[in-house]
């Protein structure tokens, strides 16, 4: 028998962790979106013309990874009790 109150606490934990992964991922891409945007913005004037192309390239790949993350919580949510994950 499936203890289902155990299994639905961990995949709680496991939704926390994969919050916990997709908040580094955004600060830290960010931050360094920033970084170098903030360096280069006055010393290189180029760079405000790429500036909306790069942009979009943060935000695509923001996306890419926020899907990536729901998929793999969608995916455990589904096969919780298939491989006896939490056991």
């Amino acid at each position: 028998m499936v203890n289902k109150t155990k299994y639905h606490n961990d995949l709680k934990k496991d939704a926390g962790i994969i919050v916990l992964v997709l908040g580094l991922l955004f600060f830290s891409e960010t931050f360094v979106f920033y970084k170098i945007i903030s360096t280069l913005w006055d010393a290189v004037p180029e760079v405000r013309i790429i500036f909306p192309v790069y942009l979009l390239f943060l935000v695509l790949l923001l996306g890419i990874e926020t899907i990536g993350c729901i998929t793999v919580y969608k995916s455990i949510k589904e096969h919780m009790y298939d491989f006896k994950y939490y056991d």
